[in-house]
C-alpha cells in the first residue's frame, strides 16, 4: 500500500494504492475537467484516448485484463463503455475469446449516437458531459447467444462511484434474467470494500472487479479555482445516417469472428500517429497495431468528446467540430507535431463531411468491413 498526493489546477487528489498490477505512473495521469460537476480526470496513459500510446501497450492491457476473467462461465456477454472505453471493452472481448478458444463471447458497447435503429434500453452517467447512454438491439443472429449468456462483464476504464455502471447492470439483469455472475472490468478501481459489497448485494449475484490498479481517491476543490462552464454546442445536431455507422459493435457482435480492415497503402516511413474517432477507435487501433508489427514507427490516440483544460497532463488542446453531427465540440490532445496523423472513420463519407485531417496536416482513411451476423 502506498499513498500520492497529485495537484491539479483544481484541486488535489490523494490517492491511496492497495493494488498495483502496473505502477500507476505508467498507467494514468491527472487532468482538470472543463466540468463544474466533477473538476479531476485520471488521464489514462495506456487507453488510447487523451494520451498517445504504443498499440501494442494497448494490447498488454487488453490481455492481462482478458486473463482475469477467463474463468467465467460463459457465454460471456462483454459491454464496453462509450465513450472511452470501447477499444478497451472490444478488446477485453477478442482476446478472452482468443484466450479461452471459444466462440461464445459477445460484445456489445453503449452509444450516445442517434441512429433510426430500435434501442435495447438506455440509461444514463450523471457527472458525464454526455450523459445519456444507448445499446441498439442486438441482431436476430446474436439473440440465442445473448438469451444463453451466463456472465455480464462491464468494462470501462474507471469505477469511481460505481452508480452508471449499477444501472447498466441492473438494466441488463432485468432483460436478461439468465446473467448468473457479474464482472466489472477497467484499468483503475477506486470502490472501496464497502462499496464493493452494497454494489454486489444490488445485483443479488456474485460481483468481482477485476482492475490493473485498486485503492481509493479523496479530491480536495480550491475554493480560489473558478468553476469552468460546458462548452456550448457547436452547430445544432442532427442523426447520423444509418449507413454511415458501420461499426457492428452497436448492435453486438461475436469475439473473434474476424473483421477485416483495409491497411492504408503507402503510407511514408516516418513516425505516425494513428488517430480513431470518439467511440469508433478498436478499429483504428487494430490498424495501428498492424503498421507497429509491420515495423512503423506508430503511436496511437482517438478525439474524444470529452472537455479538459490547457495544463496538468494537458500540453496542447485542438478543438474542432463532432464527425457524427452531433453538434458538439470534440477534441484532440497533446498531439504531437512530428508525428504524421493518419485520421480513421468508419465510413468514407465521413472523410469529405469532417475536416479533421486537413485541420492538423494529416491523412484520412476509412477502413471497415463491417463483420455483422448473419
Amino acid at each position: 500500500m502506498r499513498s500520492l498526493t497529485l495537484p491539479i489546477q483544481a484541486g488535489c487528489l490523494r490517492l491511496t494504492l492497495h493494488r498495483e498490477y502496473w505502477p500507476l505512473e505508467e498507467c494514468l495521469t491527472v487532468a482538470t475537467r472543463q466540468n463544474p460537476r466533477r473538476l479531476y480526470l485520471f488521464v489514462s496513459k495506456v487507453l488510447g484516448k487523451h494520451w498517445p500510446v504504443r498499440p501494442s501497450v494497448m494490447r498488454a492491457v487488453h490481455r492481462q485484463l482478458a486473463a482475469m476473467i477467463a474463468d467465467l462461465p460463459g457465454p460471456l456477454l462483454v459491454i464496453g463503455m462509450a465513450e472511452t472505453a470501447t477499444a478497451l471493452g472490444r478488446g477485453v472481448a477478442e482476446e478472452v475469446a482468443a484466450l479461452v478458444g471459444c466462440d461464445d463471447v459477445l460484445y456489445w458497447q453503449s452509444t450516445r449516437c442517434r441512429l433510426p435503429r430500435p434501442l435495447a434500453f438506455a440509461f444514463d452517467e450523471a457527472h458525464s458531459h454526455a450523459p445519456d447512454h444507448l445499446l441498439y438491439q442486438a441482431p436476430p443472429a446474436l439473440q440465442p447467444l445473448l438469451r444463453a449468456a451466463r456472465s455480464l462483464v462491464l468494462v470501462d476504464d474507471e469505477i469511481s462511484t460505481g452508480r452508471t455502471l449499477g444501472e447498466l447492470a441492473r438494466a441488463c439483469l432485468q432483460h436478461y434474467p439468465g446473467l448468473e455472475r457479474c464482472a466489472w472490468v477497467s484499468i483503475t478501481n477506486w470502490l472501496d470494500p464497502a462499496r464493493r459489497a452494497q454494489l454486489a448485494a444490488q445485483l443479488v449475484r456474485p460481483l468481482s472487479f477485476p482492475a490493473l490498479i485498486e485503492g481509493t481517491f479523496q479530491f480536495q476543490a480550491d475554493p480560489a479555482f473558478p468553476l469552468p462552464r460546458l462548452p456550448t454546442p457547436l452547430s445544432p445536431a442532427r442523426m447520423l445516417p444509418d449507413a454511415w455507422a458501420t461499426d457492428p459493435a452497436r448492435t453486438g457482435l461475436r469475439a473473434g469472428c474476424g473483421s477485416a480492415l483495409r491497411l492504408p497503402l503507402q503510407l511514408p516511413r516516418r513516425p505516425l500517429l494513428v488517430i480513431g474517432t470518439g467511440e469508433y477507435v478498436y478499429s483504428p487501433f487494430r490498424v495501428a497495431l498492424a503498421l507497429e508489427e509491420a515495423g512503423y514507427d506508430v503511436y496511437y490516440q482517438s478525439t474524444t468528446r470529452s472537455p479538459l483544460l490547457i495544463g496538468d497532463a494537458v500540453i496542447s488542446r485542438l478543438q474542432f467540430i463532432d464527425h457524427h453531427g452531433a453538434g458538439v465540440a470534440n477534441y484532440l490532445y497533446n498531439l504531437d507535431p512530428d508525428r504524421l496523423p493518419v485520421v480513421i472513420y468508419e465510413h468514407p463519407a465521413l472523410l469529405a463531411a469532417h475536416p479533421l485531417p486537413a485541420q492538423i496536416g494529416g491523412l484520412g482513411f476509412a477502413v471497415e468491413d463491417a463483420c455483422r451476423a448473419s
